[in-house]
């Protein structure tokens, strides 16, 4: 017999939480949404980036448990600022980073979930190294967002044990998948778009660089195997291969019909190979490289959400 659950989203916004809220399936679970913007009955608006007295999280824990069903609830953390990739200063994203931590662990303080997952990052291993990195070894995280990450890493890491709360932390590498909003997330959507309109793609490493890709659509199956396996760990999400850059862009050239101007920010050359044994051990599930097969898809997808654009103007 399926276990019922609530599955409760922190950052309901981000294109990977949009993509897990589409795919998930809701017939024995329901989603309840912590978000900026209300837009359906189970969600709860909160800004979770921002200082928040302790009445307004008592109301927030409130309405939670007014929207519950079942006794299991998995909190689901999301909400975050910044890029992996993005060249933004420390202290422009951490005292954002530092309130989405601490608001999220005074709620669970107070609802005591069955389970925690938090969506990390494979950007906290050093980069440039001959070898697969497994979850034990050494982390050496180069960018304010992966540092930051770290940190919720460890405080999630203490609260979960103090409290004896089940805690998946998935560390997930560089994402792809459509966006329709055309941003920074899901980089492959970027490029296709910006190929398309402009005639130019940005690159923040040489196209030399190879990267384990995983889509959307894998990360809301690794999460969804993390629910219902009842995950306890840290393990790495990702494609069971790299693939270069200039594989991609020589893909993206080919569908879009014209050679791009490449604008490179970076130079060097960013290779970093993943091992995901924990993950297959745990769940039996491998994550295949599927980018190049799915940047036509993502492309066509593309093409609908500027046809509608156009026939609204």
């Amino acid at each position: 017999m399926i276990k019922e659950k609530d599955i409760v989203i922190f950052g309901k916004n981000s294109i990977i939480a949009k993509n897990f809220t589409k795919l998930f399936n809701k017939s024995s679970n329901q989603i309840i949404s912590l978000t900026r913007q209300k837009n359906s009955d189970k969600d709860i608006s909160c800004c979770l980036d921002q200082s928040i007295i302790e009445e307004d999280l008592n109301n927030i824990c409130s309405k939670i448990n007014h929207f519950s069903t079942y006794k299991d609830k998995i909190f689901i953390l999301f909400a975050w600022s910044g890029r992996p990739r993005t060249n933004t200063l420390y202290n422009e994203t951490w005292g954002q980073n530092e309130n989405i931590i601490i608001n999220f662990l005074e709620i669970c303080k107070n609802l005591n979930p069955s389970q925690i997952i938090f969506l990390s990052s494979t950007s906290l291993y050093p980069e440039n190294q001959n070898r697969n990195f497994n979850e034990l070894d050494i982390t050496k995280p180069n960018s304010p967002y992966s540092k930051q990450k770290l940190i919720a890493e460890k405080q999630l890491k203490y609260f979960a044990k103090k409290n004896k709360v089940k805690l998946c932390i998935l560390r997930v590498s560089s994402a792809y998948g459509f966006d329709k909003r055309f941003s920074e997330q899901g980089v492959i959507n970027k490029w296709l778009y910006d190929a398309k309109k402009y005639g130019e793609i940005k690159l923040f490493n040489s196209i030399e660089s190879k990267i384990n890709f995983i889509s959307f659509d894998q990360i809301t199956k690794a999460i969804d195997f993390s629910i219902n396996k009842k995950l306890d760990g840290t393990f790495n999400i990702a494609s069971q291969k790299s693939t270069s850059l200039k594989e991609i862009i020589i893909e993206i050239e080919r569908i879009v019909g014209k050679k791009l101007t490449l604008k490179i920010i970076n130079l060097k050359k960013r290779t970093i190979n993943l091992n995901t044994h924990k993950f297959y051990k745990s769940t039996g599930i491998k994550f295949k490289n599927d980018v190049i097969n799915n940047i036509e898809y993502i492309y066509s997808n593309i093409l609908q959400e500027l046809r509608k654009i156009n026939d609204r103007k």
